[in-house]
């Protein structure tokens, strides 16, 4: 059998000949990848399913198609800004479905109507502002697998400091290289340990 879509913690245990529980604990330990769906169900994408038996080293067959698509939002007031990013991105990952919105409401709405992997928000914005779009997705963050990258042109010590007791993930300087920028984007979504090639909160 090819699995495709998020497997149950019943479809895990048995194709791994546990109990429900022990897969439980292997999502609670953070040995086996999962997202919550907002009935507060566990879900596992095939691929992580197979990252954690090759860890484990169990003998196992398992086969999949990884048919994840790749969404990201890009919450920015600067169209010109956003537009530039999109298009790095696009290059980069072709088969990205990239939104883009300049009013951080509008940028709630998307976050729960597309579920993105990735967020890439700004800071300064008119209506509400990037550390109020942090404060109001901290439930929403934790629904689904979803990364926060903040990249902001005001990123000095206080903001730095500021965005360190929020939600966010990692955050850059809009003036930071373009190329070193785009291949930490691209790391947030194509792998489990994103690439810091700047300012971080780890």
């Amino acid at each position: 059998m090819t699995y495709k879509k998020p497997l149950s913690v019943g479809q895990v245990a048995e194709i791994c000949c546990v109990s429900k529980k022990t897969v439980l604990n292997w999502i609670y330990d953070g040995a086996l990848k999962a997202f919550t769906t907002y009935g507060g169900h566990y879900r596992v994408w095939p691929v992580n399913v197979k990252k954690f038996l090759d860890s484990t080293g169990m003998d196992i067959d398992f086969e999949y198609v990884d048919e994840r698509i790749t969404h990201i939002l890009i919450i920015d007031d600067d169209a010109d800004y956003s537009q530039m990013l999109k298009s790095a991105i696009s290059t980069e990952l072709p088969s990205a479905e990239i939104t883009a919105t300049d009013d951080g409401y509008e940028g709630l709405m998307l976050i729960g109507e597309i579920k993105p992997q990735l967020v890439i928000l700004d800071i300064k914005m008119p209506k509400i502002d990037g550390f109020q779009v942090l404060d109001l997705l901290k439930t929403r963050k934790i629904d689904h697998d979803m990364k926060v990258l903040v990249i902001t042109g005001y990123l000095d010590e206080g903001t730095k400091k500021q965005l360190a007791g929020t939600i966010a993930d990692h955050w850059m300087d809009k003036l930071a290289d373009i190329n070193g920028m785009i291949k930490t984007i691209v790391s947030f979504v194509r792998s489990d340990k994103p690439v810091f090639l700047n300012g971080s909160n780890n």
